[in-house]
């Protein structure tokens, strides 16, 4: 056989193989095809659901949500424990964080509301529950996130858990860029770092505060606990 008789002879063996993944898709559809509409028009039930859901509840719940919690945070800016422990129960005229938080759980405000119910049981000293609502906090795109991180590493701290207190300083500090917080949760790190006398840790903490936030680590005089992190390094 010659090499365009064997070249034919593919091409023709190739034609049948495809001829019969269709003819066989085309019997699987006419057996089945009752199942697959059922399925599709199940999968197009569900999203119209989705967006039904979203549209007709969930939105105006968010938009509801966004305007009840004003009036708790210009009660918490007061700063007596009074007008704090209002901004967080409520009264007959407010809704506090803890009922928005509650209330509208599927909405990003909930989440807003956890974070300041935390500040309100902070002002209260309350730690404990300070802690239980600042970790329901979760938005990491969120601005007050990393302010969040810093809180819980503080809480962490002050109970003697050097551990978790570094892990959420860790977290206070990664990709964030702000000018004024972001070089005081660096410092903290560094702090803590050093304590557990992780030195060079620490020293690449501050570095990190002197490279990025230079006019911040002049004015808080990072420079010292270099040097000292650096002596006790024996550099």
């Amino acid at each position: 056989m010659t090499n365009k008789e064997k070249i034919g002879a593919k091409k023709e063996s190739a034609t049948p193989k495809k001829e019969n993944f269709i003819s066989k898709t085309i019997v699987f559809f006419n057996k089945y095809n009752k199942i697959v509409y059922g399925v599709i028009i199940g999968i197009l039930l569900i999203i119209s659901a989705i967006l039904a859901f979203n549209k007709f509840y969930l939105a105006p719940k968010a938009e509801k949500a966004s305007m009840l919690i004003l009036k708790p945070i210009e009660k918490m800016m007061a700063g007596d424990s009074a007008s704090v422990l209002i901004a967080l129960e409520g009264d007959d005229e407010i809704d506090g964080f803890l009922t928005i938080a509650k209330g509208y759980s599927l909405t990003k405000t909930s989440n807003i509301a956890n974070y300041y119910a935390g500040l309100c049981y902070l002002k209260l000293k309350d730690k404990e529950e300070a802690l239980n609502y600042l970790l329901k906090f979760k938005h990491k795109e969120d601005v007050l996130w990393y302010s969040c991180q810093a809180l819980i590493g503080d809480i962490y701290d002050d109970m003697g858990d050097a551990k978790k207190a570094v892990s959420f300083y860790e977290k206070s500090v990664d990709g964030n860029e702000d000018p004024y917080f972001a070089p005081i949760n660096l410092f903290k790190l560094g702090q803590m770092y050093e304590r557990e006398e992780q030195w060079q840790k620490a020293i690449d903490t501050y570095h990190t505060i002197e490279n990025d936030f230079y006019d911040q680590y002049t004015k808080m005089g990072v420079a010292r606990f270099v040097d000292r992190a650096n002596a006790k390094l024996g550099k």
